[in-house]
């Protein structure tokens, strides 16, 4: 199977005419990667589309870190990328092999061209970046867990093993949100009366 057949049986160029896959297919390039291999590094600017030839890869937040968590498989036929084409952005999180895997890629300039010609490729874009929305959005309840047993007074969260943890650390150490610590106007009141009185 040539590239152009390969990309009338993706999503993404289904609806396309035939001269323009085998246009499309000219201007892609081929990449081949072992397992293991970073194809795509999060932070990076990188403004390319991927499309799965054959092997499999997987998508990871904060790789290499105790925060690492995959947030999904792709395979032939699949393309990823697309966040990056859209909002200009640096890319949101890795990409590895999982196994041998091969690729075809398309700069930004060429994709936006035919999303000009074929307006219903960002409907195909909005529909599974929507769908990778509410893979994220389960990837994070069960991360910190659907439900979360907190203490009414000190606000500490219990565990799955029971130790009762300190509400910042207990989310710091399951996603990637860091706390800073101030006072709102009502507790400064309450605390502190003096200096609030002073103040204002």
């Amino acid at each position: 199977m040539n590239d152009a057949d390969f990309l009338a049986n993706v999503s993404l160029f289904s609806l396309m005419k035939r001269n323009d896959l085998e246009r499309i297919a000219t201007l892609a390039q081929r990449h081949s990667f072992g397992k293991g291999d970073i194809i795509i590094h999060e932070g990076d600017r990188d403004r390319r589309l991927f499309v799965i030839l054959g092997g499999k890869v997987e998508v990871i937040k904060n790789l290499g870190s105790k925060k690492e968590t995959c947030l999904g498989t792709f395979g032939p036929l699949s393309y990823f990328g697309e966040m990056a084409l859209i909002d200009d952005l640096v890319r949101s999180a890795s990409v590895v092999a999982k196994e041998d895997t091969q690729i075809l890629s398309l700069n930004q300039l060429n994709l936006r061209r035919e999303i000009e010609n074929y307006p219903l490729i960002s409907i195909e874009l909005l529909q599974m970046l929507s769908r990778r929305i509410r893979v994220i959005e389960k990837t994070l309840i069960n991360t910190l867990g659907g439900i979360l047993p907190i203490c009414a007074n000190c606000k500490k969260i219990r565990d799955k093993n029971g130790s009762w943890i300190p509400m910042e650390v207990y989310i710091s150490d399951r996603s990637e949100t860091e706390f800073s610590h101030s006072i709102c106007p009502e507790c400064s009141e309450k605390l502190y009366p003096e200096f609030t009185k002073k103040c204002s």
